[in-house]
């Protein structure tokens, strides 16, 4: 099924109402009826500002230091207040949004864990902060909370979050499928039908656990650029596979690690 014309069709009446001016953050909140591709929206205009800030560092700053810290989230409350968007530019975040929204339905462990690759590390307050942008998922931040309070962690990198949810069930939410059959305009089955050709037959390269190669991936993918991802993974690739770097199927899953990458910029 095509679902991105049933994104674009969606986009189209958006466009209408927004010829004369640009999208603000309370538009965002109320742009569609569903409430958790809203927040995706503005979930991804979060993680760019970060990724941007992030990549944008240099050596001579010490940006650890308490003031540093408080005065880059004085600043990104400042700019969640003053969101302003030209309706030309908003076409690729309400698209990249909504691929969101249908990966979180298929695979919502995983699509999370992923999504939480984006920091470094979190307290308790960044957790709630990330939480904010899932409505059917709370629950699962909660018990992520309750995890590192047990473990008397005052702050955990990301992967051992990730290593928390790997621990958790999360289970299917109808609410949330009912919402996507809605938007995209189709069946329960052909919104969790996965095509034949999106199932990446890497694990095949690694001496590992498929939970464990998803975390890798997750890492590598989330690395500040394409070198930086294939080095992470080559250095935890079964050695078997590293005299075929050539082959096809190899060649062709570093393709894919190259393509997710890009999606962060």
């Amino acid at each position: 099924m095509d679902f991105n014309s049933s994104t674009q069709r969606h986009l189209k009446e958006i466009n209408k109402k927004f010829e004369s001016r640009n999208v603000n953050g309370k538009d965002i909140l109320e742009i569609t009826t569903y409430q958790q591709l809203n927040l995706f929206i503005l979930k991804k205009l979060y993680d760019k500002w970060i990724y941007n800030f992030n990549s944008n560092k240099i050596k001579y700053f010490n940006y650890e230091s308490r003031d540093v810290i408080q005065t880059s989230k004085k600043l990104m409350n400042i700019l969640s207040n003053n969101i302003s968007i030209d309706i030309n530019d908003f076409g690729s975040l309400f698209q990249e949004s909504s691929n969101d929204l249908l990966e979180l339905v298929r695979n919502p462990k995983k699509y999370i864990k992923e999504d939480l690759i984006v920091e470094e590390w979190y307290d308790e307050e960044k957790i709630n902060k990330r939480s904010k942008y899932y409505y059917y998922h709370k629950k699962l931040f909660d018990m992520l909370i309750h995890e590192m309070k047990t473990k008397n962690e005052v702050s955990v990198k990301s992967r051992e979050i990730v290593r928390y949810v790997d621990a958790i069930t999360v289970d299917t939410n109808e609410e949330l499928i009912t919402d996507a059959c809605n938007f995209f305009d189709c069946s329960r089955n052909q919104l969790l039908e996965v095509e034949e050709n999106d199932s990446e037959n890497y694990y095949k390269f690694f001496s590992m656990s498929k939970g464990d190669v998803d975390n890798l991936l997750s890492e590598a993918i989330s690395k500040k650029n394409f070198e930086e991802s294939m080095n992470h993974v080559l250095n935890n690739i079964n050695k078997s596979y590293l005299n075929k770097f050539s082959s096809n199927d190899l060649r062709e899953f570093f393709h894919k690690i190259k393509e997710k990458g890009s999606l962060s910029s």
